[in-house]
């Protein structure tokens, strides 16, 4: 084999190497994945360091562990899936952002249905998180619910709509398909509630929306509380 042949070939596995190491630097941004993909890096808890778990009952668990900079924990139900609220914090940099984020099960799979980004300078982050609040108003048995999408990428036409379920001792009493107003960075609703002891609200917020380049794209929170 030829000195050149040998050259020329070095040459092309270096190239082919940093090609493919460039395209897998690009795979991992943010915007290639949607939430639950992206935050499945950091709580994948065969990827941590210094596990710890603690029992809370026969169906909960609560995890710990590090990841890269990260100190994260969270919960797990009985089938090692991850539920209810996350906390994902950078052990380094206090400035740095941070994330809560809130895992649901959805058709028997992980779903991360709420997540607030912040930092301790500036607090939450409501331009790049998506997650739902809600608020009494002066209003006898009145609420209002707001949410927050991810507006970093401005939005040429957007809408939305919640719709509600109320439960009672486990009986449905009342449903609505309600508009969102817009005010601001957030969309909200008033709505009147029952006056049923342990009420409990169930439901799906959506938001339709168009960027300026044409692309389309649904947003959604599942609602989930209750009230009593």
């Amino acid at each position: 084999m030829s000195k050149v042949y040998i050259i020329i070939l070095i040459i092309f596995t270096v190239y082919s190497c940093k090609k493919e190491n460039h395209k897998g630097d690009i795979e991992i941004k943010k915007e290639n994945y949607n939430p639950t993909e992206y935050f499945s890096f950091p709580t994948n808890m065969k990827k941590w360091k210094k596990y710890e778990e603690s029992t809370i009952n026969d169906s909960i668990k609560k995890v710990r562990g590090e990841f890269e900079n990260y100190k994260i924990e969270g919960y797990v139900n009985q089938y090692n899936q991850k539920i209810n609220w996350w906390n994902i914090v950078n052990k380094k940099d206090i400035q740095a952002d941070n994330v809560r984020l809130e895992y649901r099960i959805i058709d028997n799979k992980e779903y991360v249905n709420q997540y607030i980004n912040h930092d301790s300078k500036n607090g939450d982050d409501t331009i790049s998180s998506l997650f739902y609040l809600k608020e009494k108003l002066d209003k006898p048995n009145t609420l209002r619910y707001k949410f927050y999408t991810p507006n970093k990428k401005k939005k040429a036409n957007t809408s939305a709509t919640v719709l509600l379920s109320y439960f009672s001792d486990n009986q449905e009493i009342k449903t609505e398909d309600l508009k969102c107003l817009k005010k601001n960075n957030y969309y909200y609703v008033d709505i009147h509630i029952p006056t049923d002891n342990n009420l409990i609200i169930k439901g799906l917020f959506e938001e339709g929306h168009e960027y300026k380049d044409g692309e389309m794209g649904v947003t959604d929170i599942y609602v989930l509380d209750t009230l009593k």
